[in-house]
């Protein structure tokens, strides 16, 4: 959703909260700009993605899904990880060479290089949100971030 309609995350601070079944983009994006800006949050999902191989967005995505009362199916985590098979396969690529890359490059170059990541991750995003709007929300289920 959009915002517009009023929906609000529980600190009331105006991120749109999903709708069953009908989450969006710009819903999903301002919830993790939100969240991520939090340090204990980066610190967590950077250690959840080079530590445990997990998948920041599929975390933020079930966090955001929670924040709103919803949980997922066993069923459906296992319908997101797929979705994002090829997509995640790119990331992990790009963001290795990134890092090496680093060293060799100016402040700039570096910045235009994870702007670019960021495009990646929001093209993952919309995929996992094209999967999670077909699959089966339970509303005050088990958490499925701990799931996940």
């Amino acid at each position: 959703m959009d915002g517009s309609s009023g929906t609000t995350g529980r600190d009331g601070r105006g991120t749109p909260k999903p709708l069953k079944n009908d989450a969006t983009a710009d819903g999903l994006w301002q919830f993790c700009l939100q969240h991520y800006s939090q340090q204990e949050v980066k610190h967590a999902c950077l250690k959840l993605q080079d530590q445990f191989k997990g998948n920041v967005n599929v975390a933020l995505l079930l966090a955001w899904l929670e924040d709103a009362g919803f949980s997922l199916t066993n069923t459906s985590l296992a319908a997101l990880r797929q979705s994002i098979t090829q997509s995640e396969t790119l990331l992990g690529r790009y963001r290795l060479m990134r890092r090496d890359l680093k060293p060799q490059l100016s402040r700039g170059a570096y910045q235009k290089m994870l702007n670019y990541e960021l495009t990646l991750e929001k093209f993952q995003q919309q995929v996992l949100l094209a999967c999670i709007n077909q699959q089966p929300w339970r509303e005050n289920g088990p958490s499925a971030l701990e799931m996940y």
